[in-house]
């Protein structure tokens, strides 16, 4: 057996769970922002990298759906009056960024995904949305509307494309 060879089977044990770790933190780390509302996870739900924005509203998602890389569910929202973001002044005049509830509401744009539901890599949720069950997301669609059971949804805005009780 070559040196490289033992150098491999002797360090395999301690470096596995490294990579390991790394993997699981890379791939299955998900970020959670905003305090508007709550998010609900059922079971065996893979969350892999998810951004979940509460700002404006809960989200919730049923048992056995699972995520993609990238994929962002986005409840805040952006209030505008007479053509200006409804908290500007209060950023033009002060100290903070951001308008507070005035700009950006607490709630009312919840999420809901079914069970059993793909949203694949780098698909974007609305706020105010329902996602059906066993409903596939294709890469890099934008959801802003609600979408049936079965549903097979694409493109941006996400229309239906296809069914997923018929599919080969």
């Amino acid at each position: 057996m070559s040196f490289a060879a033992t150098l491999q089977r002797k360090l395999r044990p301690f470096m596995r769970p490294i990579v390991r770790w790394l993997l699981y933190y890379f791939y299955e780390t998900s970020y959670t922002m905003g305090s508007g509302g709550q998010l609900v996870l059922g079971k065996k739900v893979a969350v892999a990298n998810t951004l979940f924005n509460l700002s404006s509203g809960s989200i919730h998602i049923g048992d056995y759906t699972i995520f993609g890389q990238n994929v962002m569910l986005l409840t805040g929202r952006h209030n505008f009056v007479d053509g200006r973001r409804a908290g500007l002044d209060d950023v033009i005049n002060g100290p903070a960024w951001g308008g507070g509830d005035s700009e950006v509401p607490p709630s009312g744009f919840d999420i809901v995904i079914g069970s059993g539901t793909w949203i694949a890599s780098g698909a974007v949720v609305i706020g105010g949305v329902t996602i059906g069950d066993n409903v596939i997301v294709a890469a890099n669609a934008v959801v802003t509307r609600s979408v049936p059971d079965y549903a097979i949804v694409g493109g941006v805005p996400a229309r239906v494309i296809g069914d997923t009780r018929h599919t080969a």
